[in-house]
């Protein structure tokens, strides 16, 4: 590999504008969000993304004013109360770390389809869970058997993926594939509706309590992402969106910037050129593989060559000053 070229004044300043844009980005997501999803005239955006989080916001406020409906003695398959689901809805969006997190899932939801389509990554199945899963063929030399452990962790990701893409395509969110945080918001949206009406609380709390029993935060989808990508001989690997797959590579993505995942959902977005590329070199890939993996997201960017030539510490440095940091 020949020596990267010098680490120029102009090269700083081409992230300085990228970090720049990906932070006026960033700021103005939450409040436009809130806009389209709560808007009136929601046709008028048309967009996929936005669909999917309203339908998915939709889908939980259902899944609250049916177990509401229950705890007042409704029977197993009555129709909730559109007013619940309303309520429901509206306390979800008015939320903005659950309606982060839900569009995020939206985005990667996003991200599965068009690397599918554009490079036959397969949403279920990339190369990276496949060969987890053929790593119960090798046991471990020492006897630990982590290399069984690994398999059997691969396959429960598969699972849960191919529960994910099917909630996907209906637009759908289980309460229990939430996160534990957001489970919590969503829980306390029974309690908010109630208000000071006694028999209302009381009803909020059985369907709580009939809720949190069928939860399981160490078998969510997202838990067992965490850990499949602990489990990987090199996690490196993860950061690489072809192999891994865009559910493992976001949930790599999100721990190396030490950031919620729906921020490293956003890194696919035009705007996060810069950012992208950063976080890459700050996980300690080389110069080429970053410019590989930002291609895959944004074919047109022209990342400097001499990203290589920044050591990852520095890299980590120029994000902390763009309050972008890792």
């Amino acid at each position: 590999m020949q020596n990267p070229a010098p680490y120029s004044l102009g090269d700083d300043a081409w992230f300085a504008a990228g970090l720049a844009r990906a932070s006026a980005a960033l700021d103005s997501t939450a409040p436009i969000l809130r806009h389209l999803v709560l808007g009136e005239e929601r046709e008028v955006f048309g967009d996929a993304v936005i669909a999917h989080v309203r339908g998915m916001v939709d889908d939980v406020a259902r899944q609250l004013a049916v177990a509401l409906a229950q705890a007042g003695g409704a029977d197993a398959g009555a129709a909730p109360d559109v007013d619940d689901v309303a309520g429901f809805s509206g306390l979800l969006c008015a939320n903005g770390a659950f309606l982060a997190a839900v569009h995020g899932q939206a985005l990667e939801w996003q991200m599965a389809c068009r690397l599918e389509q554009a490079h036959g990554v397969d949403m279920i199945v990339p190369p990276l869970i496949e060969a987890a899963m053929a790593a119960v063929d090798h046991p471990a030399e020492d006897g630990s058997g982590q290399q069984g452990d690994r398999a059997a962790l691969a396959m429960a990701v598969l699972v849960a993926q191919a529960r994910f893409c099917q909630a996907q395509r209906r637009m759908a969110l289980p309460l229990d594939e939430l996160p534990q945080d957001l489970l919590r918001i969503a829980l306390g949206t029974l309690h908010a509706r109630a208000h000071d009406d006694a028999e209302a609380q009381s009803r909020a709390i059985i369907a709580e309590r009939s809720l949190r029993l069928r939860f399981d935060a160490e078998r969510g989808r997202l838990a067992l992402l965490r850990r499949l990508v602990d489990a990987l001989p090199d996690p490196a690997a993860a950061l690489d969106p072809l192999h891994a797959g865009p559910a493992l590579f976001l949930t790599a993505l999100a721990r190396a910037m030490g950031a919620p995942r729906e921020d490293a959902a956003l890194l696919a977005a035009p705007a996060q050129v810069a950012r992208l590329a950063l976080v890459l070199r700050a996980a300690g890939l080389d110069g080429d593989a970053v410019r590989a993996h930002v291609a895959v997201f944004h074919p047109e960017a022209v990342v400097p060559a001499s990203l290589a030539a920044l050591a990852p510490q520095a890299a980590v440095a120029r994000l902390a000053q763009a309050g972008l940091g890792t």
